[in-house]
């Protein structure tokens, strides 16, 4: 019997229904059987997450286990990209939370990233921040708060120069340390001990394995690796010493600025080191910045006075190179003692003026000279007559050669990241590479200049304290050391720095003591008397001021002590102090106080209320857990200044006369003046 046309329909309609769920039927055998993995992983990928546990950065500890820098807990709101269905809208809501612009959120989130990984926006949010984000979480999905390890500067400023502070990596770092596991996002050092013991203070970080919601907030925690916290480093510095070079250069600034003739010293730096050992005990930097800003976003308050000047940001014991002034005498005495151009019995007589250049001694200014006066007595007196004929009978050639023999015109080598810059010791070579024509004779006048520590010589403080310790040391040139050990999170000591000779310079003992004699004279009866009367410990020195054409002089003391066995190097530097003795000398003997415990109640650390001071002398080991103007020379001009690493921004030029000297910078000739004691 023929089928009816409605049969023949229903036929055809079970043909396609059938055919329908054959396909159904192969797609979903492929989807579960074939890619049931791919998408379990994608599910999961949507209700699982692994985030990173930044790991604790190690501590900064004193000589003595006194703690510098540590880490402390904090809130930080990062966002899961993938997580967020409209970035913009997000972006618009969460930047007036977070005080943050949407530019500067799209920015952060633009860098490179892996998948999945939370994009941090900002760290150490306060609590406010934190509860507002909670109340709005509807409207923010993929926003998360985690709490994570920060920097804490215990003392806020306190050597904040030497320390350094730590900052997101950028992307020329990233490239240099990518192979070290660093990713964008991670913190690293930027300057000072941080970045030059970058290696050993960053740990490892761990992760977290979390079930989230369909908004990416946490449910419960699945698995956990933790973290492995950094390395400690023990520094050499002497917590109370470097608390007393820091309050004794601020209070000294804050002294000078309320006269007319030295309102100009607003800048200046600090180093005390024991020249047994090249151990560095003390090292500021005036003015300074507290590297806790840098924790979190930089206010832009805080980047005007980044950028104020002088600037707060450049260390000036190894960056910055000034002329040294009457400092380096001593120089120019040895000099003259090993190459026999001067005896005990040789007798200068000062006018006021050199009777052959014309060029003036300090004392010309009050119409008088120092009369008679031998090698010991003209050091004591710092009397430029008696150092310009002392520079005529040595010459440039060998007083450059034994500034260099000194170690300056290079840099020392500190531990420290950036390194110190080279200084300039001019010879007649120099003036051939850096002048043309007529520019390129060297005069003796210019030997002259040189010979009182002015000229074109250019001098960091860090070398000056290095020369000083050398005479102290007898001959003997150590590299200086900022870190004696690191230690493992455990106290287990993993590597110990030893005194490091850099070499020792060929200089007779006979003439070191000659020196030594007329450098504790400075200090009993010459230019620095006044500074130190009545200090208990016999003490060597020597005042200078250095002038430069773009203000007032520089103050400087450098100086040792005890005199026969010497333990502590202490240097001063002042910009625009106008007078060592009076401006360098004073800041000097109050870290020398504090050294030798003789100073009646314990610096507190800037910020810190009263400081938590070392436990015994500050020698014991590292524990685990009026002045001279007059004359001409060559000026070095100052070269443009490039940013440091680490900097927030390039230095704005303050006017110094301080030059930022970098590799092959040259200076040509000007007008200046004459070394002051």
């Amino acid at each position: 019997m023929p089928e009816s046309p409605a049969q023949n329909r229903l036929k055809q309609l079970s043909f396609v229904v059938l055919a329908v769920l054959v396909v159904l039927a192969s797609r979903l055998w492929h989807l579960q059987i074939m890619r049931g993995d791919v998408y379990e992983a994608l599910s999961q990928g949507n209700r699982v997450r692994v985030i990173p546990v930044p790991a604790p950065r190690g501590k900064i500890l004193d000589r003595h286990g006194v703690p510098l820098a540590t880490s402390r807990m904090a809130f930080s709101v990062s966002i899961v990209p993938q997580d967020v269905p409209d970035m913009e809208a997000t972006v618009v809501r969460l930047a007036p939370i977070l005080g943050m612009s949407p530019e500067s959120i799209r920015e952060k989130l633009a860098a490179p990233r892996r998948p999945f990984d939370p994009v941090r926006l900002k760290t150490d949010v306060d609590p406010a921040v934190v509860t507002a984000i909670g109340e709005r979480r509807t409207d923010l999905p993929g926003v998360v708060i985690e709490e994570v390890p920060v920097r804490s500067y215990v003392y806020g400023d306190f050597a904040s120069h030497l320390i350094g502070f730590i900052r997101e990596i950028d992307s020329s770092e990233l490239k240099l340390y990518r192979d070290k596991g660093y990713r964008p996002g991670d913190l690293i050092g930027k300057v000072g001990v941080e970045r030059a013991f970058e290696e050993y203070l960053r740990g490892v970080d761990g992760g977290e394995q979390v079930e989230v919601n369909s908004l990416s907030q946490p449910i419960k925690v699945l698995g956990s690796l933790a973290p492995i916290p950094g390395n400690d480093v023990v520094l050499t510095i002497d917590q109370k010493v470097q608390a007393a070079a820091e309050r004794a250069l601020s209070e000294q600034l804050q002294e000078l600025s309320k006269s007319p003739k030295t309102r100009g010293a607003k800048a200046g730096a600090v180093i005390a080191m024991d020249p047994r050992t090249g151990e560095i005990l003390a090292m500021t930097s005036k003015p300074s910045y507290d590297p806790n800003m840098f924790v979190g976003e930089v206010s832009r308050e805080e980047l005007n006075f980044l950028s104020s000047t002088p600037s707060p940001q450049p260390n000036r014991v190894t960056s910055h190179t000034y002329p040294p002034g009457s400092a380096f005498k001593v120089i120019t005495a040895l000099a003259a003692l090993e190459r026999h151009k001067v005896t005990m019995d040789d007798r200068f007589v000062c006018t006021g003026r050199d009777p052959q250049s014309g060029k003036a001694c300090w004392t010309a200014e009050r119409g008088k000279g120092h009369g008679k006066q031998d090698l010991v007595t003209g050091i004591a007196n710092s009397c430029n007559i008696v150092f310009y004929e002392l520079g005529r009978r040595v010459g440039i050639d060998d007083l450059a050669m034994y500034a260099r023999m000194f170690g300056l015109g290079r840099p020392t080598g500190i531990q420290l990241f950036p390194g110190d810059a080279s200084g300039l010791v001019p010879d007649r070579a120099w003036k051939r590479l850096n002048f043309k024509g007529y520019d390129q004779i060297w005069y003796p006048t210019e030997t002259l200049d040189v010979a009182i520590g002015q000229g074109a010589l250019l001098v960091t403080p860090i070398q000056i304290a290095n020369a000083y310790a050398t005479i102290a040391a007898g001959g003997i040139t150590h590299v200086p050391m900022v870190a004696r050990a690191v230690l493992a999170p455990d106290g287990k000591v993993i590597r110990e720095f030893a005194p490091k000779v850099a070499g020792s310079v060929n200089v007779s003992r006979g003439s070191f003591e000659i020196l030594k004699q007329g450098l504790a004279k400075v200090v009993s009866e010459g230019t620095a008397a006044g500074a130190f009367k009545g200090f208990p410990v016999p003490a060597a020195g020597k005042t200078g001021t250095a002038q430069n054409p773009r203000g007032d002089s520089h103050g400087w003391f450098a100086g040792f002590a005890p005199v026969d066995r010497p333990e502590i190097v202490v240097v001063v530097l002042v910009e625009h102090g106008t007078s060592g003795s009076l401006a360098a000398a004073p800041v000097a003997r109050k870290v020398m106080e504090a050294y030798f415990g003789l100073d009646q109640k314990q610096p507190e650390a800037p910020g810190s209320g009263t400081a938590p001071g070392p436990a015994g002398d500050s020698r014991e080991q590292v524990v685990r857990p009026a002045d001279e103007t007059g004359g001409t020379m060559p000026t070095p001009a100052t070269t443009p200044e490039t940013k440091a690493p680490g900097e927030v921004r390039g230095e704005v030029p303050d006017g110094s006369g301080v030059s930022h000297q970098g590799p092959g910078a040259t200076h040509s000739p000007g007008v200046g003046r004459s070394s002051a004691p």
